[in-house]
């Protein structure tokens, strides 16, 4: 009798584990909520973007046309006759994209074609980056700027373009950059009147040029020339000094004096042999 109570309490306990295995009972399909037809949803034509759509989903391209774009000023799809035909899968980006040569003609040559190495953002044409650029690539453009700088060689001649015109295309850095001025209170905007950045040593100086430039380098002479009671001491340097380290003519401002006389003038026949200092002459008393 136990042994029978034992094996119907086992069978009770397997037919209950079986029951809690089982596979749940098939629940009926789900219908999905298709969306119905439409064909008049397709009816009419539809009307080319604007430029105000384009700059919707584009706005960093759209504000950089609108503020530094220059002749790039016109319609997106006369550059962009194929969009929104990127695929990643095919990688045709190069494809899809339009080429400078459709409307420019390549300046510097044919190994140069690669525009946006330098222009790279079209869309601020005005405002290329920075001009990491090969030596003298400039003066494909820039021609008279290189021959400057060939004719009158200066430390300038050996610098690359970049060096100067750094950041950003058509760049005026400040002559402080690299220079020191001439006296403490001088502005770095007046070293321009005197020099040409790509012929820096052909110095012309100008007619209101501060004295005191010219007493950095010579300190002795200016000296001499403010204590000087001759009417040269109320002369300035670049009246007689036009262009740096030229010696003028007594006669360019001077007529031959109708005190000396033909014997004087021959066995004197420079001034200076008796006026021996332009920057402090003797006066009479």
């Amino acid at each position: 009798m136990t042994r029978l109570k034992s094996f119907l309490l086992a069978a009770v306990l397997l037919s209950s584990l079986g029951a809690a295995y089982a596979a749940p009972a098939q629940q009926p399909v789900q219908q999905l909520n298709r969306p119905q037809q439409n064909a008049a949803l397709y009816a009419a034509a539809p009307q080319p973007l604007t430029l105000e759509q384009c700059g919707q989903c584009h706005p960093k391209h759209f504000k950089d046309i609108k503020q530094t774009g220059g002749k790039h000023q016109f319609d997106c799809r006369e550059c962009h006759s194929i969009f929104h035909a990127y695929n990643p899968r095919k990688n045709n980006y190069a494809a899809i994209m339009p080429s400078c040569n459709l409307c420019h003609t390549l300046v510097h040559g044919e190994k140069h074609s690669q525009c946006l190495n330098c222009h790279q953002n079209p869309h601020a044409a005005q405002k290329p980056p920075a001009i990491n650029l090969v030596v003298n690539l400039c003066s494909d453009c820039h021609a008279n700027q290189q021959t400057q700088l060939n004719a009158f060689p200066s430390k300038h001649t050996q610098l690359s373009c970049d060096n100067c015109h750094h950041t950003e295309h058509g760049l005026i850095p400040s002559c402080a950059e690299c220079h020191q001025p001439h006296f403490e209170a001088q502005a770095f905007t007046e070293c321009k009147a005197c020099h040409d950045v790509h012929q820096p040593l052909a110095i012309n100086l100008a007619e209101d040029v501060e004295l005191e430039t010219c007493a950095a380098c010579h300190s002795d002479i200016f000296a001499k020339w403010q204590k000087t009671p001759s009417k040269h001491g109320q002369v300035s340097c670049a009246a007689c000094h036009q262009v740096h380290k030229q010696i003028p003519q007594c006669q360019d401002c001077h007529a031959t004096p109708a005190s000396h006389s033909k014997n004087l003038l021959a066995k004197f026949p420079r001034c200076l042999d008796c006026h021996l200092d332009v920057h402090d002459l003797p006066t009479k008393n």
